[in-house]
Formats: C-alpha cells, sequence, structure tokens
C-alpha cells in the first residue's frame, strides 16, 4: 500500500507544528502523532478516516468561496 513512511507536519490553529508519520505494516496503517499519540488501523479504518477528512475539508472550503 505504502512505498515508505510518510513523514509531514501538521499546523494546530495555535501555530504549533506537530511531526506526524504515516506508514503500513502488518496489515495495519499507523499513524504517529507527535511523540505522545500513535493510532493503529485496518485498512478499511484508515480509508474511511481519510474519506471524512477529504469530505469535511472539501464542504468547508466550499463555505469559505461562498461567503
Amino acid at each position: 500500500m505504502f512505498d515508505s513512511k510518510k513523514q509531514f507536519y501538521l499546523n494546530t490553529p495555535a501555530g504549533d507544528l506537530i511531526l506526524t508519520e504515516i506508514f503500513y505494516e502488518n496489515q495495519s496503517v499507523t499513524i504517529l502523532i507527535g511523540d505522545k499519540y500513535r493510532l493503529d488501523l485496518d485498512v478499511d479504518s484508515a480509508l474511511d478516516l481519510a474519506d471524512s477528512l477529504l469530505i469535511l475539508t472539501s464542504e468547508e472550503g466550499e463555505k469559505d468561496v461562498n461567503d
């Protein structure tokens, strides 16, 4: 599924940057947020999460454009 570990920074509304890593191994997708939070998901749940984020942010983007 993933070629390698993906790393990026998340920006909080307060302006903080949080290192985030996502990788696939042993039939699960692991999301590490900072050095204190780990989420292990099966592939279907990871896809549901990704879909939900895309739908939510698309809807909010449309609201911003129409305001």
